[in-house]
């Protein structure tokens, strides 16, 4: 009968310490998704960074108004921002 409670016992821990190691697992990963994404984020401010002075410069009548050329930089921008904001709600 002490065998049986032993096992048990020994089986019981051995599922508490896989659940454990699962939870520790899910947390470093959880910490490394947001690691990894804000270090994407954080690549992509740069560029994003230099459209957005191109067009305020070309706002600000610095540079020959190209329609085209403006809309496009336009178009760029708000799509790298969708980008981001979608990266940095996947947290």
């Amino acid at each position: 009968m002490q065998k049986n409670k032993t096992r048990a016992s020994s089986s019981q821990s051995t599922q508490v310490n896989k659940k454990e190691k699962s939870s520790k697992n899910n947390e470093q990963f959880e910490l490394a998704k947001i690691q990894f994404l804000n270090k994407v984020a954080h690549e992509l401010r740069t560029p994003l960074s230099v459209i957005k002075m191109q067009i305020e410069a070309i706002e600000d009548g610095m540079y020959e108004n190209n329609d085209r050329a403006f809309q496009q930089l336009r178009e760029k921008f708000a799509e790298f921002e969708r980008l981001m904001d979608k990266m940095t709600k996947a947290k």
